[in-house]
């Protein structure tokens, strides 16, 4: 039976830790990134209907109605 030096184990046991560790790091990275991208659009689209909104404040006929005049 061939048996592995314990140092040739741990050494391949921590470079898959580490292996690991830089995946799970890549792909929550990713997943932030994209969340970050997903929550910029989600704002300006919010700042656009603010911008509508306030457009239509200040513009005179707002609270104009038939009778105002």
């Amino acid at each position: 039976m061939d048996t592995v030096p314990t140092d040739t184990r741990d050494t391949r046991q921590r470079a898959d830790r580490e292996r690991r560790l830089a995946e799970h790091i890549a792909s929550a990275t990713q997943s932030l990134r994209e969340e970050r991208d997903r929550l910029a659009k989600r704002l300006a689209d919010l700042e656009r209907q603010l911008a509508n909104l306030a457009a239509g404040l200040d513009s005179p006929s707002a609270f104009a109605t038939s009778g105002d005049s």
